[in-house]
C-alpha cells in the first residue's frame, strides 16, 4: 500500500481549492456525531448532496458508521465516515471509522482511496486500520472474488499548516506495525504442515541477515537443547517426527554499546497441538495450527526492531515444537527434568505450552534481563473467562510495576489486556506427590494456575505472563481483526518497547 501525504491550501468559506481533489474517483472524509464532517475542497454540488445525506438522516458521525455516496463529479464516490462524539475521540474511533471506509471501498472494489483528515487526527491509527482491515488468509483461494481485497494506493490529505514530516513518520511507523502484524497472521493461518519448528527457525535466521547486522540470530537444534538440559521442552516434542528447536534472537542498538535495559520476549511455538497422547477433539483440531501465536509475535517484533533505532537490547526466544501422539510421545504420569533442576510430573499431554516455557523461560534468565515477557495461547480457561475481548495478565511481584504502561499500550493499539491474580492458593494446585510440583491443577482458575506454575521458572527476575489463547482465536470479526488468526501482540509489543526503553510514557499519559 502506497501512502502519499499533502496538505490542502484553505480556498475561503470552508472549502479548499477543489484541485485538491482533481484524480481521485474516492474519498473518505470524518465526521463526530452531531457535526458536518470537513470536506476539503469538494466542489459545491457535491458540498450540498453531502449535506442532504446528513439532513435526511442517512448519516449521523456514529462511531464505526460509514455511508457511501455517489458524487455528481470527481471525485465518484464520497465515504462518510463516523468518529463517534467528540467528548469520546480517542484511537478506537479512529480504528473504527477507517475499517468502515475500508469495507465500503472493498465492496466497490476501489484499488485507490483519499483520505481528508481534520485537525488532530490519528493518522497512524487509520493507517493501521487501512492495512489491517479486511484481512484473510487466502494464498491458496484461487477464485478471485474470494480473495482479499488489497488497496494500492493512499492518500492523507492534511489541513493547511499541518506538520507533514511528523504525519509521515507516524504513518510510516503504522505501516511498518501492520505489516509485521500482518506477517504474524500469515504465520499462524498457513498450514502446520507448513510451519513446522524449522520453519520458525529460518525465519529467526531470515530476520536477522535482513537487519543489517543489528539482529543476531542461534538457533539450538535438539542436541544443543540436550546439552542445555532442556528436557521439559524436548519431552513436549518427542511424538513428533519434526525436530524441536530454540530460537535466540538478540538486538542490539548500534549507537550505545551497553544499553541501560535488556527486555527478553519469550513466544510459544507450538507449531500444532494435536493434545499429545490427551488427544483434543476433533473440532478443536484445526485452530490448533495458531498455537504458535505467542512465537509469531515475536517474530513480528524482530522484523522491524532494526529500523527503530531504540536504546534498549531486546532478546527472543522462540521455543517451538509440534505436540504429537506416537509410541514416543511424552505420557501422563512422567516425571520431567526441566533445566532448573525442577522435576514435574504430567498430568496432562495437553498442557504442553507451559512445559517449553519453563525451560524458556528459565534460559531467559542466563540473559540478565530487566524484564521478561512471556505470550502463549496457553489456556482455554483464559478464553472463557475473559472471552475474544482481551488477553490474560499476569505478574510476579517484581515485574507488577510494568502492568499498567504495557496494559496503556495495550489499549491505545486496540489490543486489549486484563491483569488475573496470582494468588498463592493457586501453587497448591499444582503439588504433588511423586515430583516437585505438576502441569496441571484441574479447570477452575486454569489461568492463573497456568501463571503460577510458571512463575516457578523465573525466580525473583521481573517478568510478565500474557495469556492470548482468546484473544488469538476470536469469537467474532472486529474492526482491524479477523477472528482467526490475527497477530495478536505485535503492535502492542512495538508500542511498549519505546516506553520500557524510557523514550516516551505510555501512550495518552
Amino acid at each position: 500500500m502506497k501512502i502519499t501525504i499533502a496538505t490542502i491550501a484553505d480556498g475561503g468559506d470552508g472549502l479548499a481549492p477543489a484541485s485538491h481533489l482533481d484524480g481521485h474517483e474516492n474519498v473518505v472524509v470524518f465526521a463526530c456525531a452531531g457535526e458536518a464532517p470537513d470536506l476539503g475542497g469538494a466542489a459545491a454540488a457535491d458540498a450540498a448532496l453531502l449535506d442532504r445525506v446528513r439532513d435526511l438522516g442517512d448519516f449521523a458521525g456514529a462511531r464505526g458508521a460509514a455511508k457511501l455516496v455517489y458524487g455528481a463529479r470527481t471525485p465518484a464516490r464520497w465515504i462518510l465516515a463516523g468518529l463517534g462524539p467528540r467528548g469520546e475521540l480517542d484511537p478506537r474511533a479512529w480504528r473504527a471509522a477507517g475499517a468502515a471506509a475500508r469495507k465500503l471501498l472493498a465492496g466497490e472494489s476501489a484499488r485507490r482511496a483519499a483520505f481528508i483528515l481534520p485537525a488532530g487526527a490519528h493518522a497512524g491509527e487509520l493507517v493501521a486500520a487501512l492495512a489491517l482491515a479486511g484481512y484473510r488468509y487466502d494464498r491458496y483461494i484461487s477464485e478471485e472474488s474470494r480473495r482479499a481485497h488489497r488497496l494500492d494506493a493512499v492518500s492523507l490529505l492534511a489541513p493547511a499548516g499541518a506538520d507533514l514530516a511528523a504525519l509521515e513518520a507516524e504513518a510510516a511507523r503504522a505501516e511498518a506495525d501492520a505489516a509485521a502484524t500482518l506477517y504474524a497472521r500469515d504465520l499462524e493461518g498457513a498450514p502446520a504442515s507448513e510451519v513446522t519448528p524449522r520453519r520458525l527457525a529460518a525465519e529467526a535466521e531470515r530476520i536477522a541477515a535482513g537487519s543489517g547486522g543489528r539482529i543476531a540470530c542461534r538457533v539450538l537444534d535438539e542436541d544443543a537443547l540436550a546439552a542445555e538440559r532442556f528436557g521439559a521442552l524436548l519431552a513436549v516434542g518427542r511424538g513428533s517426527a519434526e525436530p524441536s528447536r530454540l530460537v535466540v534472537l538478540e538486538y542490539q542498538p548500534q549507537a550505545i554499546e551497553r544499553p541501560a535495559r535488556t527486555l527478553c520476549l519469550v513466544g510459544k511455538g507450538v507449531t500444532f497441538d494435536s493434545g499429545g497422547l490427551t488427544i483434543k477433539t476433533a473440532d478443536k483440531m484445526p485452530e490448533m495450527k495458531a498455537d504458535m501465536g505467542g512465537a509469531a509475535a515475536v517474530l513480528g517484533v524482530f522484523r522491524v526492531l532494526a529500523g527503530r533505532d531504540l536504546p534498549l537490547r531486546v532478546v527472543g526466544l522462540v521455543p517451538a515444537v509440534e505436540n504429537m501422539p506416537d509410541g514416543a510421545a511424552y505420557r501422563p504420569s512422567d516425571i520431567l527434568a526441566t533445566r532448573s533442576g525442577l522435576s514435574v510430573e504430567v498430568i496432562s499431554t495437553d498442557a504442553e505450552g507451559r512445559l517449553l516455557l519453563a525451560d524458556a523461560l528459565d534460559y531467559a534468565g542466563t540473559f540478565d534481563p530487566d524484564l521478561i515477557i512471556d505470550v502463549a495461547t496457553l489456556t482455554g480457561s483464559c478464553t472463557i473467562a475473559l472471552g475474544g475481548e482481551a488477553a490474560g495478565m499476569m505478574a510476579n511481584a517484581a515485574g507488577a510495576a510494568w502492568q499498567v504502561p504495557l496494559q496503556v499500550c495495550g489499549e491505545h493499539v486496540g489490543e486489549r489486556l486484563w491483569p488475573l491474580p496470582l494468588f498463592a492458593e493457586y501453587a497448591e494446585k499444582l503439588e504433588s506427590e511423586v515430583a516437585d510440583l505438576k502441569n496441571s491443577g484441574g479447570r477452575y482458575g486454569g489461568a492463573s494456575i497456568a501463571g503460577k506454575f510458571l512463575e516457578r521458572f523465573v525466580g525473583e527476575r521481573p517478568w510478565i505472563h500474557l495469556d492470548i489463547a482468546g484473544a488469538v482465536h476470536t469469537l467474532r470479526e472486529r474492526d482491524l481483526t479477523p477472528a482467526v488468526p490475527n497477530g495478536f501482540g505485535v503492535r502492542l509489543l512495538l508500542a511498549f518497547l519505546p516506553v520500557f526503553a524510557g523514550e516516551s510514557p505510555a501512550p495518552g499519559r
